[in-house]
């Protein structure tokens, strides 16, 4: 297994997950630079201790934490609180991490640091280090080569596999950032090893919804050039889309904030949106799915369109068994 194996499987634990109410669980503008145009932030911690979360993410949290604990030969889950992932250009099926950035939150042990390094010198990667001050971070060099997959039924396939830019990484006392971004990693290190704080006084800039128990949060500018990835009449009138998932009274609470580019397309996409709820209600008569959606709450404020949904504790279980 060569380096750019490791790092898809990291990529892999934070793209499909996808501190209690600590520091950590705390996401706003100013924990995301300039430049930024999506996030995903994920509080373990409380997925973990919280009924709700477990329901929802556990399985998906541990089974990704275990496999990278067998890759990377580290318990990821002894110190990652808290997952926060990302960048500038919106990621695609082709480039996972893109240009992005991911920041594990939580202190890794000096023992774990080296059981990584080691394991990176087993894999053959070119790993140098430089040290601003006291904090080292690392340079895993541009890598490439083939590997060969086969599949259940016996079908093999050759694949090519390589990190085609530089990657970085740095160990602070509470957060590791990883990032092709130098610059970033520069600033992370010039911070000793922390990233936040940022001023961000661009009225474009990402919205970040906030609620005090928030299981996950993410958000992406839908304005930006991204190749015509958005195949959507609805999503080419919107300039942002926020989501927030929160544990409330044993249950969960979701919200959704979509920013329009009037508010004459705000209150299109709410006939849109609310005709859609209603018949998908109507199709899901008496079960759960019909109930929720008849439970759906849309609010209109000039240009922003705000989504509401309470999922009750005994329905997530049931939501589970569909």
């Amino acid at each position: 297994m060569k380096w750019n194996k490791i790092r898809v499987y990291s990529v892999l634990l934070v793209a499909g997950l996808a501190y209690t109410a600590s520091q950590a669980a705390v996401l706003d503008n100013g924990s995301l630079p300039d430049g930024s145009n999506w996030y995903v932030h994920v509080n373990l911690e409380l997925i973990r201790n919280t009924d709700a979360g477990q329901q929802l993410m556990i399985g998906t949290v541990d089974e990704a934490l275990e496999d990278i604990a067998e890759e990377l030969g580290v318990d990821f889950g002894e110190f990652v609180q808290a997952v926060t992932l990302f960048g500038g250009s919106i990621p695609d099926s082709n480039d996972r991490l893109n240009d992005g950035a991911v920041v594990l939150h939580g202190a890794i042990s000096e023992a774990d640091q080296q059981k990584l390094l080691a394991r990176l010198e087993l894999e053959d990667a070119e790993v140098s280090t430089a040290y601003e001050g006291s904090l080292a971070w690392y340079t895993v060099a541009e890598h490439s080569g083939t590997m060969t997959t086969t599949d259940e039924d016996g079908n093999t396939e050759i694949k090519s596999w390589g990190n085609n830019e530089e990657l970085y990484f740095s160990f602070g006392a509470t957060q590791t950032l990883v990032t092709h971004n130098q610059e970033l990693m520069q600033t992370f290190v010039n911070s000793n090893g922390y990233l936040g704080g940022f001023e961000n006084n661009d009225a474009g800039a990402l919205v970040v919804l906030h609620a005090d128990r928030a299981l996950m949060q993410g958000g992406a500018n839908t304005s930006i050039d991204i190749d015509d990835q958005w195949d959507s009449s609805i999503l080419k009138n919107l300039s942002s889309v926020a989501l927030v998932v929160a544990e409330q009274s044993g249950g969960i609470q979701i919200s959704v904030e979509l920013s329009a580019a009037s508010e004459e397309a705000a209150m299109s996409i709410r006939n849109i949106a609310e005709g859609l709820v209603a018949l998908k209600a109507l199709e899901g008569g008496d079960d759960v799915i019909g109930d929720l959606l008849r439970q759906v709450k849309f609010e209109n404020d000039g240009s922003i369109l705000r989504v509401n949904v309470a999922v009750a504790a005994d329905q997530i279980g049931e939501l589970k068994d569909l």
